[in-house]
């Protein structure tokens, strides 16, 4: 909430058509740059462009904007700046509201005199109530998270920085070797929620033994500027929203609005940070003594041993612009909390009497192989060649090294164990003593550019043309693998291999009024996607088996997209439509999978119902074809079985939202929001891992087939309320999300594990149970703005209800799987200070009451941080 000056804006009743669960600060929009290139053409066709360019929601009254035309709007930006001139010679003022641009008449509604006072036309203060307008733009479901936010949120994860807004799930994010892996309102992996960055994609299949698979997108959470999340399948028209079932992720990397100070055409950002509460193991070389890798048993709270520090320089002109970064990361393994542990430890009824098994991290302990150290170097262009022409080029490369572990490795050696040395002999582990696998560090060389062509010619409101072309590709050494020859322990599991992403798309947006009457913008546009996965050359000398972990094949997809925007004076309606398919090659087994285009249709319908609520429904029927993961065969536990053919997966969901805003309920100028949202998604023919019988008539009774499969349905219903307030002093926030009577299927999963078809806890020999989020999450935000908003401060008060997996579903896998995940709570404090222009520190406290407590979707008992302090210094020259 922090912001470089006091604002007094009053909230008007129509600031709700926002659809958001929260939204970005007025501040962090008043210093954001965009590259604006819209046309000469009529105003209200300019303002809904300038609004999607910006990424933010417009809100105005149709009847005041006919038979006015704006001129065109050219270079690099700020949103009042670009307002400014769409807005010059007319009597209509602009008010920022949060994320949304508000658009009104003056008193003076006959006035023609030029307009030079930026703050005559584009006002931060409101003196009077607002009159009731109509919507003409809402630009969706989106969650924005801004760069404040992500300091306020930051732990030693990248992950972290979704954990504090509802309906939005990293999976397994301790053990995911510092890498993102996003799920929204409980659909996650495999392409069905895509992270893309500065308009390139780049995920990662990676094999996590019996816990499934990751989806994982490699970035240094302190690189980026802004992240915008789009809930359920996306209404827009978009080259990545094929197979995006559960929603999207857009990510943009660090600008020069984020480095520069106001007024500045070069500067130089330094960004400090610190944290305890963490300390860099000393691993061994030797795979036998990486087994019995001795825990800390605590750690001293006023050790600052790690942190990170980002350098960035940019400049910019009305033309050009540049920015250059470096961000370096490191930290050790995290400890774990300490209240709460016997939640965990599980009493068992013996033959004579009971006894108790405990988790095998102890309280406040050390928690191997999750230590992080990474280097990233990012370089942005952005050239207006003429007033029509504009490319951007963004690079970026990330190098990690990183812990993780297979969770038939997530077990402790204590007193009265024996441990093995070097030599071959053994010894008996002392008392006071406990010992637990600790690998040495997986790594990851993630190397991505893409460029943007953005054509828009003068006077011509029916060519808005971009084009993208982008390239990831990644190294990876790490220990995922399976019947490795390199060695015992650890080395068996050695896995290296590369994975590719190349990407075309071209679209063009249209503007135009259908009759005369009714504004229209028209998107149409085409994308083409390849992806590879290659084992490392030379892999047949390092696996046991016929085929190595390592997939080896290539997909590929086509995508022809669609979108119509009608806006009328009360009512916005979308209609998306999008036809693609998909081909995959598997080198390996030589097999070829070709899946018809499959047609995706979204319908979204704002409406006012009156003066202060908005409301708006959705519908969607979209199909996700299998990953190239899911469509190829490989050595990994879980793989393509030609006994068992997949097919795509068919998605239908609706949405209904309601949202009421007042002003005025405890003090002048204050505001409050309610959002209320229905959902209900369902997922025929699901893909998901299954331990299945084997086909072969050779196959002894005894051998299983561990597989890609479809089930019969995943269905994922529920309820998300969020409530808002905010005064010139005090703000708060409350969010729940409840899903109600969530439902897997499958006939042949409940044959051969006795369940009931359709249960909601998933099914035996599967990871299905991991997919289910618990019931009910809580999270409640309340803080403070004070000295002008140069402070912010608050508290973050995170909750989940408890979550059942079948009893005994990954037994005989060597696996100690979690049966039950108690419910669990986590507060945190953050303070943030603004100095001056050139000067800001900020300090968090997560898990403030050093709760022990274990992530919902974690297959092991693997706890989360204990309380971790993190300072910070930003230092802009």
């Amino acid at each position: 909430m922090k912001t470089p000056y006091s604002l007094t804006t009053k909230l008007s009743p129509l600031a709700f058509a926002l659809g958001l669960a929260l939204s970005a600060p007025l501040a962090a929009q008043d210093r954001a740059v965009f590259t604006f290139n819209i046309a000469e053409q009529s105003l209200s066709n300019s303002l809904n462009q300038l609004a999607q360019q910006a990424n933010m929601n417009l809100i105005a009254d149709a009847k005041i904007l006919e038979g006015i035309v704006a001129p065109s709007i050219h270079g690099q930006k700020s949103v009042y700046d670009a307002l400014e001139v769409a807005l010059k010679n007319t009597a209509i003022r602009a008010e920022v509201i949060d994320n949304s641009i508000v658009i009104k008449s003056t008193n003076s509604k006959n006035s023609t005199s030029s307009t030079t006072d930026k703050d005559s036309a584009v006002s931060n203060d409101l003196t009077e109530k607002q009159k009731d307008i109509e919507v003409i733009v809402v630009k969706g479901t989106q969650l924005k998270i801004t760069r404040e936010e992500m300091d306020r949120t930051s732990g030693l994860s990248n992950s972290d920085i979704f954990s504090t807004f509802s309906g939005i799930e990293a999976n397994n994010i301790r053990n995911e070797a510092g890498a993102l892996d996003v799920g929204i309102r409980g659909v996650q992996g495999e392409g069905r929620v895509p992270i893309f960055i500065d308009g390139s994609l780049q995920s990662t299949h990676t094999n996590r033994g019996y816990m499934g698979t990751s989806d994982r997108t490699y970035i240094d959470s302190d690189l980026i500027s802004t992240v915008n999340v789009e809930k359920g399948p996306t209404a827009k028209a978009s080259p990545f929203s094929a197979g995006a079932i559960g929603g999207t992720v857009s990510m943009s990397t660090l600008n020069p609005a984020d480095i520069l100070k106001e007024g500045q055409n070069l500067g130089a950002l330094v960004k400090l940070k610190t944290y305890n509460n963490n300390s860099m193991p000393k691993v061994s070389d030797d795979p036998v003594e990486q087994e019995y890798y001795q825990v800390a048993p605590s750690h001293n709270s006023t050790d600052f041993e790690n942190g990170s520090m980002v350098l960035a320089t940019a400049y910019k002109n009305d033309d050009f612009s540049a920015v250059f970064a470096f961000s370096d990361k490191k930290v050790g393994n995290y400890f774990a909390g300490s209240n709460g542990y016997e939640d965990f430890v599980e009493v068992v009824e013996g033959w004579l009497s009971t006894f108790e098994i405990h988790p095998p991290v102890s309280p406040g302990a050390e928690v191997v192989n999750t230590s992080f150290e990474s280097e990233s170097y990012l370089a942005k262009f952005s050239y207006e060649f003429t007033d029509e022409h504009t490319l951007e080029v963004n690079t970026r490369h990330h190098q990690q090294a990183a812990g993780e572990m297979l969770a038939s490795y997530w077990h402790k050696y204590e007193e009265g164990d024996y441990r093995r040395l070097p030599d071959g002999t053994w010894e008996e582990i002392p008392a006071g003593e406990e010992a637990m696998p600790q690998w040495q560090l997986g790594t990851a060389h993630v190397n991505s550019i893409s460029a943007i062509y953005h054509y828009l010619p003068t006077n011509n409101s029916l060519i808005d043309l971009k084009v993208n072309l982008w390239n990831t590709h990644a190294k990876l050494d790490q220990y995922n693998a399976l019947a490795s020859n390199l060695g015992s322990n650890a080395l068996q599991y050695t896995h290296q291999y590369a994975n590719t992403r190349s990407g075309f798309s071209a679209y063009n947006v249209s503007s135009f009024k259908i009759a005369s009457q009714i504004p229209t913008t028209l998107t149409t546009g085409y994308a083409w996607q390849s992806e590879e996965l290659k084992p490392k050359e030379g892999y047949e000398d390092t696996f046991y088996t016929k085929y190595p972990t390592s997939r080896d094949g290539k997909r590929t997809s086509n995508s022809f997209f669609a979108n119509a925007q009608l806006d009328f004076n009360d009512l916005e309606l979308l209609l998306n439509m999008n036809l693609h398919d998909v081909k995959i090659e598997d080198r390996q087994a030589e097999l070829e999978h070709d899946f018809d285009a499959k047609l995706d249709l979204t319908l979204q319908a704002s409406y006012l119902l009156i003066g202060n609520t908005f409301v708006s429904a959705k519908y969607s029927k979209a199909y996700r074809m299998p990953s190239l993961y899911e469509g190829t065969v490989s050595n990994e536990v879980f793989s393509f079985s030609p006994g068992y053919p997949i097919t795509p997966e068919r998605t239908n969901s609706y949405e209904l939202n309601i949202e009421s805003t007042f002003s005025d309920i405890i003090a002048t100028n204050d505001n409050f929001t309610f959002n209320f949202s229905l959902f209900h998604t369902e997922i025929k023919d699901m893909l998901a891992t299954a331990n299945l019988p084997n086909k072969d008539p050779e196959a002894y009774s005894w051998q299983r087939t561990y597989a890609f499969t479809n089930y019969d349905s995943f269905t994922l219903p529920g309820i998300e309320l969020k409530l808002d307030y905010k005064s010139q002093y005090l703000y708060a926030s409350a969010s729940m999300i409840n899903y109600q009577d969530v439902e897997m299927c499958s006939n042949e999963l409940a044959d051969i594990g006795g369940a009931e078809r359709c249960n909601s806890e998933g099914f035996l020999g599967s990871l299905t149970p991991l997919r289910i989020p618990p019931e009910k999450s809580y999270i409640v935000n309340i803080g403070a703005t004070l000295f002008d908003d140069s402070l912010d401060t608050g508290f973050i008060y995170k909750k989940h209800t408890d979550k059942r997996h079948p009893g005994g579903f990954l037994s005989s896998t060597g696996v100690d799987a979690l049966e039950y995940i108690p419910s669990g709570y986590q507060l945190d404090f953050y303070l943030d200070y603004m100095f001056n222009e050139s000067l800001s520190g900020y300090a968090s406290v997560t898990n403030l009451t050093d709760q022990y407590k274990v992530s919902t979707g974690s297959i092991v008992a693997m706890p989360e941080p204990g309380k971790t302090i993190t300072l910070g210094l930003e230092i802009k020259l």
